[in-house]
């Protein structure tokens, strides 16, 4: 029997799905099938933030999960509502490059565009940031796949000298021949969640058997057991990382309108994330970071060594550091979205938060999402130190 795995059917989607698809061939030895979905974004026109946010490309796919007619579905995570969906667990595979990108004529950068050049993107973030930093340039709202941005910059009937898109999009699709410059975190803060895969899955399909599904010959009535799955594709700096990111936007609650950058990595032992809350025209810009001390995986490893007893004991403390670490990756996100709100990003931006007691619960694998008395609505978050300012910087 084959594992279904859902896509959209635009050329990146199915790309990044055929990518998702063979590693589960390889972890589980079955037969994979595509399975295109259309969704309401590929459906409709207009700016992403007039169709009511990313949430248009998952509801979908979502369904068609839910409703059997796939077993796997897969998201460009930044698509993905940071809120929980009832019945579904996700897991994140290694992260491509989240960086943006210039795709410019006559191999121009963010520094060499003329005065008044034309950018194209269509994403807010994306074009407060651009202001902030070149308050000259005009850029315009675009909309369509790759290969119909990158034509109106590079193409024989170009009208734009410039687009800005994801290096992991172009990456995937074999055009980084078309990318002039790779942009600089500190310039262009990413989408919290770019460059990663959200690979989500029925719950119960992770679940123990239990006597409800056996047959009375002991076979199971229950199609899949896709823990395995879940298991092999989830990689932990991502996981984290992404973690971090999300709770951030969650606790702002920011949609796709809002310009809101994150940019997490999982190094030396310690989760580092920077933010950005712009203004719409990119004339103020706030920005924090800060960090947190990850558990050291060794006193665990070392007495899985010990013994099948201790084996057993390391395996459950196994479990509860990679839910305590989970948690540390969203209270950092919640710690620097808490400063940012101290320092009005809710005024500079169109934000909905309301500070302390925003909910951040997702549902993830293996770990968990942070836990209600890891977010608190009197306190901080209970992270580790920062290597920020007091208050966040403005630039």
């Amino acid at each position: 029997m084959s594992i279904r795995v859902g896509t959209r059917g635009s050329a990146l989607a199915t790309t990044q799905t055929g990518l998702v698809a063979r590693r589960i061939e390889t972890l589980t030895g079955q037969p994979v099938e595509i399975v295109r979905i259309r969704t309401e974004g590929d459906v409709r026109t207009g700016s992403l933030a007039q169709m009511g946010g990313t949430g248009v490309f998952v509801a979908a796919l979502r369904e068609a999960l839910l409703d059997g007619r796939c077993d796997v579905a897969v998201h460009s995570l930044k698509d993905l509502p940071t809120g929980a969906a009832e019945g579904l667990t996700l897991v994140t595979p290694e992260r491509e490059n989240p960086r943006d990108v210039l795709c410019a004529r006559n191999g121009w950068t963010l520094e060499t565009l003329p005065r008044g050049a034309k950018v194209g993107t269509g994403s807010p973030r994306r074009a407060a940031q651009l202001l902030a930093v070149r308050p000259d340039l005009d850029v315009r709202d675009i909309r369509g796949n790759v290969d119909t941005r990158l034509a109106r910059a590079l193409g024989p009937d170009a009208d734009l000298d410039a687009v800005v898109l994801a290096y992991a999009g172009l990456s995937r699709l074999g055009r980084l021949d078309a990318v002039s410059e790779v942009i600089d975190v500190r310039v262009m803060a990413p989408a919290p969640g770019q460059g990663a895969l959200g690979v989500e899955v029925r719950t119960a399909d992770l679940s123990p058997l239990s006597s409800f599904d056996l047959r009375p010959d002991g076979a199971t009535d229950r199609p899949l057991d896709l823990a395995d799955v879940v298991a092999g594709l989830d990689h932990l700096p991502t996981r984290l990382a992404v973690l971090a990111e999300r709770a951030l936007l969650a606790r702002l609650e920011a949609g796709c309108a809002a310009p809101v950058g994150a940019h997490a990595v999982v190094e030396d032992d310690e989760i580092r994330l920077a933010a950005v809350v712009a203004r719409l025209d990119g004339g103020q810009v706030l920005t924090h970071s800060a960090r947190v001390a990850l558990p050291s995986p060794a006193g665990a490893a070392g007495r899985a060594a010990a013994g099948s007893t201790s084996a057993v004991r390391s395996s459950a403390e196994a479990h509860d550091t990679a839910v305590a670490t989970d948690a540390l990756a969203g209270g950092l996100g919640i710690q620097v979205a808490d400063a940012l709100l101290a320092a009005g990003a809710a005024d500079l931006a169109p934000l909905r938060a309301t500070g302390p007691g925003a909910t951040t619960d997702s549902l993830w694998a293996p770990g968990t999402a942070p836990s209600a008395d890891t977010q608190g609505s009197d306190g901080e978050a209970p992270v580790g130190g920062t290597d920020a300012p007091v208050g966040p910087e403005q630039r």
